[in-house]
């Protein structure tokens, strides 16, 4: 079996667990398993847990790296594993799964674009063209084809949560490529887990204490907390660093325009969620400002 074939299987994994992230996270929410904060908090005690027998010795030894760069660790753990998942399962209380994964299917283009604020990276007019055409069908989407939507009443207040969230996964992404502490692989991504727990305890006090979401402890509710922990957190970066090992990054990176895909198929299965007329313009338009972006 040839390298791409393997990279090409791994990567669809990768795509279809974090797709299921999305449907789980709804589901959750709908079913009234598991509240959203606490997921988020559950999500990755459950990886930290499953992590420690293997990465717990090197970690150790890899934590007084982080010292070298203090403040870019916090806004990585705290725009990453932190703020992104907790908003995208906030968002998922009140959106369907097929447009919060059509929102997040522009992250790349805004890491453009943000790289060109932030550290005044340059772009050249083919990427800046298909970074608007892009939010633009997003924005269509959001609307439900109709702008007239986001003032009125029943406008999917979701949304903009995973709006919030697609910011803080590209912020994310530009300050994880300034990371020079030295520490890499499954070592950082422990330490992540491990110090995203801490942000999140206070969230999750207040959530039990304050919103008095107390976890009713049910096979359902298990089974949620316990895929997030496992597949999405853990089997998916295992599959996409594999595939990136395997084919690069370059080659690796349209697989993750899988996922509205995946998700869709099983949004369908769960929620009989069905696309419209307005989805498809917003998966053209992110397809065609991709294209744009890639252009030389």
């Amino acid at each position: 079996m040839s390298n791409s074939i393997k990279a090409a299987i791994v990567l669809c994994f990768a795509s279809l667990f974090w797709s299921g992230n999305f449907v789980v996270g709804r589901l959750a929410s709908v079913e009234s398993l598991v509240s959203p904060l606490s997921l988020g908090f559950y999500r990755w005690v459950i990886a930290f847990l499953i992590l420690t027998p293997f990465c717990i010795s090197k970690a150790i030894k890899d934590l007084p790296l982080l010292k070298k760069q203090p403040i870019m660790i916090f806004l990585i753990i705290l725009t990453g594993p932190t703020l992104f998942n907790t908003l995208v399962y906030l968002g998922l209380t009140a959106t369907t799964v097929i447009n919060a994964l059509l929102i997040i299917s522009t992250t790349p283009m805004l890491i453009i674009l943000f790289n060109r604020i932030i550290y005044k990276i340059d772009t050249n007019a083919y990427q800046m063209v298909g970074v608007v055409i892009s939010l633009i069908g997003v924005s269509y989407v959001v609307a439900r084809g109709n702008y007239q939507n986001i003032f009125q009443s029943d406008f999917y207040t979701g949304d903009i949560f995973i709006l919030l969230a697609v910011t803080s996964w590209a912020l994310y992404s530009i300050f994880l490529k300034k990371n020079e502490t030295g520490v890499s692989g499954f070592s950082f991504l422990y330490i992540s887990f491990g110090l995203t727990v801490i942000l999140l305890f206070p969230v999750y006090l207040f959530d039990i204490f304050i919103q008095e979401n107390i976890l009713k402890i049910s096979k359902e509710s298990l089974l949620v907390i316990a895929y997030t922990g496992f597949f999405p957190s853990i089997i998916s970066y295992m599959c996409w660093n594999t595939g990136v090992a395997l084919i690069g990054p370059n080659k690796s990176g349209p697989y993750l325009h899988l996922m509205p895909i995946f998700g869709g198929i099983l949004a369908f299965l769960v929620f009989q969620e069905t696309l419209h007329i307005y989805h498809y313009a917003g998966i053209v338009s992110v397809i065609v400002g991709i294209i744009i972006t890639n252009k030389k």
